[in-house]
């Protein structure tokens, strides 16, 4: 069948197909020159009359006798400046006693008093929020703990949360993560009728994490989560309060979950925001049991996989695979749901969800990225993105049934704004219907 014949979702699909294949299978590159290293004689660090001179090194990584590049010393400061715990890193190279030695000065200024944070973001559960309120005690006492306090309101969410890391718990590579929460959340769901109705659950949760931060170690991650959850016992649709469905009824009023949870994850982007090339994924397999206190036994399994990569100058490429199960027993606020800005873009916000929410899930979205402006050494303030995305979620049977693979393409814009960052705003058409579909949220979709 020759190209022109077929119809337009085909041709879109062939197009993202070679998009992805760019992507994943890149063609060969340029060897680099081998890059020049340097022979660390000696370590200086400077300004540091509350913090304690290990909590520094930690986040440098670099000792004396040890080869290093240019770029690695770059990432070291990098590293020492994302801490927040300094207003100022310096980091100065002077030659050593000997050629191809050089000692490494390092000179900081110090943060005495805590600070309020404003900050905004998304995640996949909750859509975007912004937090208007946050105050951060880190490295208080000079030994790098993080600790804040930030309130949190959103599309979906509002509510408390307070956190504290200790990195690099008793010298190890290991950093220990303890949070409390307290949100309001609110759920979608669609009636047999298409109705759209919401559902509000409270949710207090405590969680305690230990993570590697280098080495193999820094792959793992495990946790224990102990939540307190209310459901409402109503729906609302404007001023109605129709009763629950028969599939939600299970989980209304007070319930208690208590889970672990073991992950592994990679990343190898060149920058955690707007990545331009790389990799990132991760595993996760949680445990919810009845043995450990919760009210209704089951297990939840996420894999994540991404790639970036550059498909000529200044066009980014990125694809996105994501597969999920969780047991049909599970309550409909620890499954998964499908279609809005977040999910599948050219449908509604949840449209694509079955009642109850989804035990399964596949997603797949693939993305051209490109700068609007060619003036600006800066080119990431306004960005031009064209989108695929498929995917389906659906309960038994447990089959998978490619016909409710649903589909939708479109075009968006990334405009960063100060203090709110990335605004994004998709024009998206479901296929083959067309129907458009604006979409609002902040940060890139993944």
């Amino acid at each position: 069948m020759k190209l022109h014949k077929l119809p337009i979702s085909s041709k879109i699909c062939y197009f993202f197909l070679l998009v992805v294949m760019g992507i994943i299978l890149p063609g060969k590159r340029i060897i680099a020159q081998e890059t020049r290293t340097l022979l660390v004689e000696k370590v200086q660090i400077e300004g540091n009359s509350k913090t304690r001179t290990e909590v520094i090194q930690n986040y440098l990584n670099i000792t004396e006798g040890q080869e290093i590049t240019r770029e690695q010393l770059q990432a070291a400061k990098s590293r020492l400046e994302a801490t927040n715990f300094f207003k100022n890193v310096e980091m100065n190279i002077r030659p050593g006693s000997l050629k191809g030695r050089a000692i490494v000065t390092v000179k900081v200024k110090e943060r005495y008093w805590p600070y309020f944070q404003f900050k905004s973001g998304f995640n996949e559960l909750d859509g975007w929020y912004l937090s208007p309120f946050g105050i951060r005690f880190d490295n208080l006492f000079g030994r790098g703990n993080r600790f804040g306090l930030e309130y949190l309101i959103g599309d979906r969410i509002s509510g408390l949360q307070l956190e504290y890391v200790r990195p690099y718990l008793w010298g190890t590579e290991y950093d220990l993560q303890i949070r409390i929460r307290g949100f309001n959340r609110d759920f979608v769901h669609f009636l047999n009728d298409s109705t759209r109705t919401r559902q509000n659950i409270i949710d207090n949760e405590f969680m305690v994490r230990l993570s590697g931060n280098s080495g193999i170690p820094q792959y793992f991650s495990i946790a224990w989560i102990s939540q307190n959850v209310e459901a409402d016992s109503f729906l609302t649709q404007g001023e109605n309060q129709p009763p629950l469905p028969s599939y939600l009824l299970p989980f209304a009023g007070k319930k208690e979950l208590r889970r672990y949870l073991l992950a592994v994850s990679i990343d190898t982007r060149d920058r955690r925001l707007s990545p331009r090339m790389g990799w990132w994924g991760s595993i996760s397999f949680e445990q919810s049991s009845k043995q450990l206190g919760s009210f209704v036994d089951y297990t939840r399994i996420v894999l994540d996989i991404r790639r970036y990569q550059p498909v000529y100058k200044d066009l980014i490429g990125a694809v996105r695979f994501k597969w999920g199960r969780v047991g049909e027993s599970a309550p409909f606020y620890d499954k998964f749901y499908l279609g809005g800005p977040n999910s599948l873009r050219g449908y509604e916000d949840r449209g694509l969800t079955p009642p109850g929410y989804a035990a399964q899930i596949i997603q797949t979205s693939a993305e051209l990225r490109f700068p609007l402006s060619f003036r600006k050494r800066d080119k990431s303030p306004l960005i031009g993105v064209l989108f695929y995305d498929s995917g389906s979620a659906w309960n038994s049977p447990t089959t998978l049934n490619t016909t409710r693979f649903h589909s939708g393409a479109g075009f968006g814009l990334r405009i960063k704004l100060p203090i709110v960052g990335l605004l994004r705003m998709d024009f998206a058409y479901p296929i083959p219907e067309g129907e458009f579909q604006l979409h609002f949220s902040l940060g890139h979709t993944f």
